[in-house]
């Protein structure tokens, strides 16, 4: 995954460079779309991270930057979870689901997003067994509203689309078509 983002980077760059001694000012987008693109992936490559979880510790293992972060379990004072997607426009219909566990801790905040660790499932079932029943109920009910308020928003962007641009869209093909006769 780097060697393919640095490989990303470089297309970019080398584009880019090619298109400004050309002179096509209106081609740079292509470019630093490679740059872009292999930046997201090398930056969610790094985040990546492993879960070990012993009586006393939750140790969050950074492979890559060579980080490791060990959360005690008595320390964390505050908990909270909210549903993601990897929903990035209102055309992608498969999007992968997941949570964002936030523990607060000693003064840190620590995030962990189910999409960057390898078992995820086994860390809420050790949240749901060593937080405080207050802390359950919370990241529960910060989880469900969060949920609530994704899929609301997305049965109102499809009812939209469906009841005011796919007609004006197909206005438009019908005009065009009466015209083109």
């Amino acid at each position: 995954m780097i060697f393919g983002s640095l490989f990303l980077i470089g297309i970019g760059i080398k584009f880019l460079l090619d298109t400004q001694e050309s002179g096509i000012n209106w081609a740079i987008v292509f470019p630093l779309g490679f740059i872009f693109l292999g930046g997201l992936i090398a930056s969610n490559t790094l985040i990546l991270c492993s879960v070990a979880i012993t009586k006393d510790f939750l140790i969050l293992n950074y492979p890559l930057i060579g980080r490791k972060k060990s959360i005690e379990w008595k320390s964390i004072s505050d908990a909270g979870m909210r549903f993601i997607t990897t929903k990035s426009s209102g055309s992608d219909y498969s999007f992968r689901t997941g949570k964002e566990i936030r523990l607060f801790s000693n003064g840190k905040n620590h995030r962990i997003t189910t999409f960057t660790i390898k078992d995820p499932e086994k860390l809420i079932l050790e949240l749901k067994k060593r937080l405080d029943s207050s802390l359950k109920t919370k990241m529960k009910k910060e989880y469900k509203e969060t949920e609530r308020e994704f899929w609301k928003g997305e049965n109102d962007y499809r009812n939209w689309m469906m009841k005011i641009v796919l007609p004006i869209c197909l206005i438009i093909l019908a005009l065009l078509w009466i015209l083109k006769k």
